[in-house]
């Protein structure tokens, strides 16, 4: 009889990301404990402009498995103009790459 010791030992796996994503270079901060906090990143737009986005909020932070790769996902928001931007940053430690999805769902 088997009592489940062991059966759930492994990370949960969040399966496919769907999110339409773009790559970015991202600057970051990491505090004296290892938390990384993202400072600005830029990124090339539809008309090949660099843009830049400063003032990142992270709202919640978390590491997650998308098909079993490890991901740091990071839901922030940015105000620009006096309006609100949501986005997620995600960052692949592997790879050492960061990508943005913008819009929060």
């Amino acid at each position: 009889m088997s009592m489940g010791i062991g059966t759930n030992a492994q990370n949960p796996d969040e399966g496919e990301l769907k999110r339409k994503m773009k790559e970015i270079a991202c600057s970051v901060w990491y505090t004296s404990k290892g938390r990384t906090i993202p400072m600005m990143f830029k990124y090339q737009d539809e008309e090949g402009v660099i843009r830049k986005v400063t003032h990142i909020h992270v709202r919640k932070q978390a590491e997650k498995f998308y098909c079993g790769i490890p991901i740091q996902e990071f839901c922030c928001s940015t105000v620009v103009k006096e309006r609100e931007y949501l986005f997620r940053l995600y960052y692949y430690p592997e790879s050492h790459c960061w990508k943005v999805s913008w819009g929060e769902e």
